[in-house]
């Protein structure tokens, strides 16, 4: 009697499961040994039965029964693998916020982050160019030596420009609105900068800039260098780094693995800028391109380079500086400074002599 009670018992249960989860199936008739097991160890096992297409709704769950719940995150192996390696980036992301500046560079507008002051930044700088010098040893070129001396001349004028073109621009009142910074380009780092230009006795067609105001030219670049202004287009670009504070950008970029996509994207700002300030140094800003489709020839410039370099083709870099709106804005500030030379010639001698041409 007690087996013949519980039977009855398990037929009803099952009864109501199936009613539960699909009223409208008729009540089920003769059953076989392996369903009715099956029903039994789904009803006490908390087994989940096979979806159908009866199945499929949002029916709600039985009274007595624990839903099984969705597996965690970390119970699938490739999410697993994606937050390991997610999680140093996103690590890195919130340090380098956190401890760098934002800055906006001049006349591109971009906003970039620094992680050193203008003080640390040159003390860094001065450490760096020292322990190139010493390197270098007797391959840098004398002052006296003519190469030098043509170098200094044409980076005197470039440093006038720089110097003219972008002067203390530390914030005023008037930058201040509705209790918020307005944020203008920053180059209060190129005040009282202690600018120091070298020339290195070495074949590579190559110059670069430093922190801090460092400038180094190989023997190698000068010889296809014929005019003052393709020198100055040189030095300009190499100031222009200097002004955008890209290798102080770079040192912060280093842990992010974007050396190269940045790389390229500054020397096309530092064409940018420093077409800018040779133009304002007075120098015609005309002979940037030519100059730039000059060197892609002797050196076999190829497309390949805006992919696999980290300088842009000379073909790319010729095209932005010959794009209409950068030559114009170049050519205006060229004029003013060639007015502002004529302004000084007609002074008298006196003067001449007294203020020189740097106080014009």
């Amino acid at each position: 009697m007690n087996c013949l009670r519980n039977t009855r018992l398990v037929f009803s249960r099952l009864q109501i499961v199936r009613r539960h989860f699909n009223p409208a199936q008729p009540l089920p008739g003769p059953r076989s040994h392996s369903i009715v097991m099956g029903s039994i160890r789904r009803l006490f096992l908390c087994q989940a039965k096979p979806a159908t297409a009866s199945h499929m709704g949002h029916a709600p769950s039985l009274p007595g029964f624990v839903s099984r719940s969705r597996p965690r995150w970390y119970q699938n192996p490739w999410k697993v693998a994606a937050a390991v390696v997610v999680a140093p980036y996103a690590a890195k992301f919130i340090l380098y916020t956190a401890i760098s500046t934002e800055e906006t560079v001049p006349y591109t507008n971009r906003a970039h982050r620094v992680l050193l002051t203008s003080s640390e930044e040159r003390e860094f700088g001065d450490e760096i160019f020292n322990d190139r010098k010493k390197k270098y040893g007797k391959d840098i070129l004398g002052p006296s030596d003519p190469r030098t001396v043509r170098v200094r001349r044409i980076a005197s004028d470039i440093i006038h420009g720089v110097r003219r073109l972008f002067p203390n621009n530390a914030i005023h009142d008037d930058d201040v609105k509705q209790g918020k910074v307005v944020l203008r380009p920053q180059t209060e780092h190129l005040n009282d900068l202690n600018w120091e230009v070298i020339v290195v006795k070495d074949e590579k067609i190559n110059a670069f800039s430093t922190l801090g105001g460092k400038i180094v030219i190989y023997t190698g670049y000068l010889e296809h260098l014929k005019t003052d202004a393709e020198l100055a287009t040189v030095i300009a670009h190499e100031a222009a780094h200097v002004v955008a504070r890209h290798s102080m950008e770079l040192l912060s970029l280093i842990p992010f693995y974007k050396l190269m996509p940045f790389s390229r994207r500054a020397e096309l700002e530092a064409d940018h800028i420093g077409l800018m300030i040779m133009a304002a140094a007075g120098f015609d800003p005309r002979v940037a391109p030519q100059f730039r489709k000059k060197i892609g020839e002797i050196i076999g410039d190829t497309k390949l380079m805006d992919y696999i370099c980290t300088h842009p083709s000379f073909e790319t870099r010729s095209r932005m500086l010959s794009r209409k709106e950068v030559m114009e804005e170049a050519l205006e500030l060229y004029k003013k400074e060639r007015m502002r030379r004529e302004k000084c010639q007609s002074l008298s001698s006196l003067w001449w002599n007294v203020l020189g041409h740097r106080s014009c």
